[in-house]
């Protein structure tokens, strides 16, 4: 839970809420085909979806706040053909943007990992 200040009290964000925002996001993109796993645990649950259901298992984002400032990571797919430096560079902006919009808090860094390509 990530709580913000302000003159007219606090604020709470949860994780999922974080996790939903840049997925959704990110899948909106032009050029990415994908969401990626990152981790074992995503990973189990790509391959029993029941199992990622039921406990709700985010697909390949990380995010942490650290001193007030968001910190992203995601992992994509992006379709073959595409530039991926301008992929990169319109996820990122994108990013940054709905999350300072949504938020009010600042993003400091966004990690966009390739883990692969799709036609």
């Amino acid at each position: 839970m990530i709580v913000v200040h302000n003159h007219l009290g606090g604020i709470e964000y949860t994780k999922d809420f974080f996790v939903s925002l840049i997925s959704a996001t990110a899948e909106n993109c032009f050029g990415v085909s994908a969401m990626n796993a990152s981790t074992p645990k995503e990973r189990l649950g790509e391959i029993f979806p029941a199992l990622g259901r039921v406990f709700n298992i985010p697909k390949g984002v990380s995010v942490s706040i650290r001193g007030g400032k968001v910190y992203i990571g995601i992992h994509i797919s992006v379709m073959y053909g595409v530039n991926i430096s301008a992929v990169v560079s319109s996820i990122k902006n994108k990013l940054r943007y709905a999350v300072e919009e949504q938020t009010r808090l600042p993003v400091e860094k966004i990690d966009v990992y390739i883990d692969g390509l799709t036609h």
